[in-house]
């Protein structure tokens, strides 16, 4: 005890409040490009998050901007708005225009809230006396390299579950976010499930920002006299799952459990941050209990709450609540959180953004495109003039609609978004660039609002409104599931085939028998993927490992870690990825994909991302995550969170090096999903034109010459009567 005391003594945690500064370019913070303002579009705003959990200190806004040589001197200025309070006035000078220019702003960090907007508001001249309140000669833009830096104080936050998921997630914060986990030594695969359902929940929460997650093992034994045992344990708020007989040194006198609980306690080596504990008897029940709790956790309140875990019944397929639903249509009001996101002003003139995902089999062939009932209302305009909204997808131009005296749009309208390219432009039906499958699709709305004088143009007024009707609708009904496989660039965005059902509960991911810190990273990334594309936590998740394997022709397959892709190879064979590998000169060399220096005497690191058919079924798969060694697996978890990265992936395999991504197309698809007899044919024959053009002429010679046997026979019986 004495020990105890003076190794605690010596090793005090951390108590004092941690203070640092941030520093943000302004061109990460909003995806507009440019960033420019004028006369006609004189407001600009952009928006970030803040984290309920720190407090602004202090703020600086350093301002790189140019200038139009067309502004008058004195007149022309712009003001700088934090959450609608003006704090700057930039004045801006003719003498200035074309060039680089700079200014620093103190922002009153009073003003910060969770959620803030910065404003800029061009008040413009270019000609005294003549079109003075709007021209597109006079414009501001804010080059991306401006910068705004805050000064943060943490918070010590309370011991309360109400306002779970924070402080670990805070869906205010929109830059990436972080989680770490506390884990035994080696992991029981239970507990490994109830750390992949925990990371799931919050890849769920995350969405489309960046998730990084790390893991420290626990320390059991009391630290050396000359050791500090504050390294051992995270510097931010971090999860731990504990059972009976496993728990960290740090939280030995944490008291055993009769039955699984949820607790927020202090970190015992830096008490400015909060632990997650989940605990339990055994690790059978651990992991029960993490799936009925991160299904069920709102209400909560107090610091600690007893699980009863309960049985949750697998999903169908295609249920992901990310996806739009194919059995029903599904209505604009659904696709947003609040029903403001569906209008815009005279002053706020940035598109309505819509994401839309769809299910990544869908199947497209030959069909005319997804119908969208399409109903907008808005100010009428006095006189006919250039009021416009523009209807587009992925940036790309669908159609624009003249806003008239009538103030909305005919009910009936109808804008059908094709699936494939091409096509003529029609009233009412207009083809354009398809919706891209598996990737997060945006449908834009721009109303642009237009206003004449008698002399030029001029600013439109303030109370001109549009928005989107709620009532809106898209239709996804009647199309069928059926996509060429393996494909590791839709395994990389939506987590397919593994995502078709959404709790994983069709999926086993198999893993060594003993876990590395990469090994349980690179899971957990996964997941956490797979229910960010989905949005729904993996709470049927299987861990399993070669020995204790059971072939099963309802599975798909997850393998990590070059080891186990050797074990798999070497056990249910390799002739499905043979198949693939001979078609790139690569055939017998399936070694480069766990011990690369065998095939190609490779001196640096790689990793692969390579999909097969499965061997227990024609219609499932096995994707397969491996590296030269594991601490290189980090590349593919850096890969898999960046999104312009997984764009690289194609085909059957994609190789990753320090230098770039590699992707091998794939020789010998196998198909997956259900076809009509008649589809299934045509879609085939399609793929071959030669052959379609050797019977569509073989066709046309049997109906000619039946044809010409029908006239024979005619002319035969008019000889006979005669």
């Amino acid at each position: 005890m004495d020990n105890e005391l003076s190794v605690l003594e010596r090793f005090r945690p951390v108590t004092e409040l941690p203070q640092w500064t941030e520093r943000y370019a302004v061109g990460t913070m909003t995806s507009q490009a440019p960033l420019r303002i004028s006369g006609v579009n004189s407001q600009m705003t952009i928006g970030f998050g803040g984290r309920f959990d720190r407090v602004v200190t202090g703020a600086t806004l350093r301002l790189n901007y140019q200038t139009s040589p067309a502004i008058i001197d004195v007149v022309t200025q712009v003001r700088v708005l934090l959450n609608n309070e003006v704090t700057g006035v930039i004045p801006l000078r003719a003498n200035d225009a074309g060039t680089n220019q700079s200014v620093t702003l103190r922002l009153d960090p009073r003003l910060f809230a969770q959620y803030n907007e910065l404003r800029f508001e061009l008040l413009s001249e270019v000609n005294v006396g003549q079109c003075t309140s709007a021209s597109p000669s006079a414009w501001f833009e804010v080059l991306r390299n401006s910068e705004l830096q805050l000064d943060y104080q943490q918070l010590k936050v309370a011991d309360e579950l109400a306002y779970f998921p924070e402080p670990w997630f805070d869906k205010n914060d929109f830059g990436s976010a972080s989680l770490q986990f506390i884990l035994p030594p080696q992991p029981e695969r239970k507990e490994t499930e109830a750390l992949g359902i925990m990371a799931s929940y919050f890849g769920m929460l995350a969405d489309w920002r960046e998730l990084k997650i790390e893991v420290l093992r626990m320390q059991r034994e009391e630290p050396e006299w000359d050791e500090d045992w504050r390294l051992r344990w995270p510097r931010r708020h971090a999860i731990v799952m504990l059972t009976n007989d496993e728990r960290p040194w740090a939280l030995r006198n944490y008291p055993q459990v009769a039955a699984p609980q949820v607790e927020i306690i202090d970190n015992p080596a830096y008490p400015t941050y909060k632990l997650l504990v989940l605990a339990a008897p055994e690790a059978a029940s651990l992991r029960d209990a993490t799936a009925t709790f991160v299904t069920g956790n709102r209400g909560l309140s107090g610091s600690s709450a007893t699980i009863n875990p309960m049985p949750i019944e697998s999903r169908e397929a295609y249920a992901a609540p990310r996806w739009i639903s194919i059995d029903q249509p599904v209505r604009f009001a659904d696709l947003v959180d609040h029903p403001s996101e569906l209008e815009r002003s005279a002053s706020n003139r940035s598109p309505i953004q819509l994401e839309l995902r769809l299910p990544p089999d869908l199947f497209t062939w030959q069909q005319y495109g997804i119908p969208i009932d399409l109903r907008f209302r808005y100010t009428p305009p006095i006189v006919r003039d250039e009021s416009r909204m523009l209807v587009s997808v992925n940036n790309e131009f669908i159609k624009g609609f003249t806003m008239t005296e009538a103030g909305m749009e005919n009910a009936e309208e109808r804008v059908r978004v094709p699936l494939i390219d091409g096509g003529l432009f029609a009233e009412n039906n207009v083809q354009i660039p398809s919706f891209k499958l598996g990737a997060i699709n945006q449908l834009q709305f721009e109303f642009s609002f237009g206003s004449v004088s008698d002399a030029c143009r001029v600013m439109p007024l303030q109370n001109a409104r549009g928005a989107v009707d709620g009532n809106s609708l898209i239709d996804l009904r009647g199309y069928d599931h059926y996509v060429a496989l393996p494909d590791v660039h839709l395994f990389a965005k939506t987590g397919f085939p593994f995502s078709k059902y959404d709790d994983l509960s069709r999926t086993r991911i198999v893993v060594p028998e003993t876990l590395t810190d990469d090994i349980v990273q690179t899971l957990l990334t996964v997941v956490a993927k797979i229910s960010s594309a989905t949005g729904y936590p993996a709470t049927q998740l299987t861990v399993t490992t070669i020995a204790e394997l059971e072939p099963s022709t309802e599975r798909d397959y997850l393998i990590l870690g070059s080891s186990t892709l050797r074990e798999w190879l070497e056990r249910f064979g390799d002739e499905a990825l043979q198949a693939q590998l001979q078609g790139h000169a690569l055939s017998g060399q399936d070694n480069l994909l766990y011990q690369p220096e065998l095939a190609l005497q490779n001196s640096g690191p790689s990793a692969a991302v390579v999909g097969f058919q499965s061997p227990f079924s024609t219609q499932h798969s096995v994707i397969a995550i491996t590296a030269t060694t594991d601490s290189y697996l980090e590349r593919v978890r850096a890969v898999f969170n960046n999104a312009s990265s997984t764009d690289q992936f194609s085909g059957f395999m994609a190789v990753l090096t320090p230098a770039r991504v590699d992707s091998y197309d794939t020789i010998l698809p196998y198909y997956v999903g259900s076809l009509s007899w008649w589809k299934r044919f045509t879609y085939h024959l399609a793929q071959y034109p030669m052959v379609v053009t050797l019977l569509a002429l073989l066709a046309v010679l049997i109906l000619a010459l039946s044809i010409v046997r029908v006239f024979q026979r005619r002319a035969q019986q008019r000889v006979v009567k005669k």
